[in-house]
């Protein structure tokens, strides 16, 4: 099922049991402003996509995948009966990591084949990295909101370790 962007705001405010008014407002937007965005007569502006990927990591993947045209895409979209629960993640999560490193093998025996057949390697490796940051991304939304975890603290957090050689 595809989900056009207003119809995924909808969802997500009424997820919150929000007006549109109360919705609006947290958005710092004007309510008819948020109906036109949601019945799709109007784009989001790059201040309410900003506010909404902040405060919804489901939205953040819709946003994410209609911004860089896929590069990053929204998995809830191509896989929409996904198991969200950590347990089936983390299982998923280590299939798809079993698989990268089984087409990272492959490529670097790959090397004393021909350039066709590494290229073929090659872009086994990009859709299995593809699959794995997929479910990741997924992974860690679904920590943010079952624990309540701040994204933007824990972002900082690790970009401080990666800059002190911690990680």
């Amino acid at each position: 099922m595809n989900m056009s962007f207003g119809q995924a705001l909808r969802e997500l405010r009424l997820g919150r049991k929000m007006s549109q008014s109360e919705f609006a407002n947290l958005l710092s937007v004007d309510r008819s402003q948020l109906s036109r965005v949601e019945n799709n007569e109007r784009e989001a502006t790059l201040q309410m996509r900003q506010q909404l990927s902040r405060s919804s990591w489901r939205m953040a993947l819709i946003i994410a995948d209609e911004e860089t045209d896929g590069f990053i895409s929204n998995i809830l979209k191509d896989v929409p009966n996904l198991d969200l629960h950590p347990a089936a993640l983390k299982d998923l999560l280590l299939k798809e990591l079993d698989e990268a490193e089984v087409a990272l093998e492959a490529l670097v025996m790959a090397k004393h084949i021909d350039p066709e057949k590494r290229r073929q390697s090659a872009e086994r490796v990009y859709l299995e990295l593809r699959d794995v940051s997929q479910k990741v991304a997924v992974m860690q939304g679904v920590l943010e909101e079952e624990f309540g975890l701040d994204r933007k603290q824990l972002i900082k957090q690790h970009e401080a370790e990666v800059k002190r050689g911690d990680r």
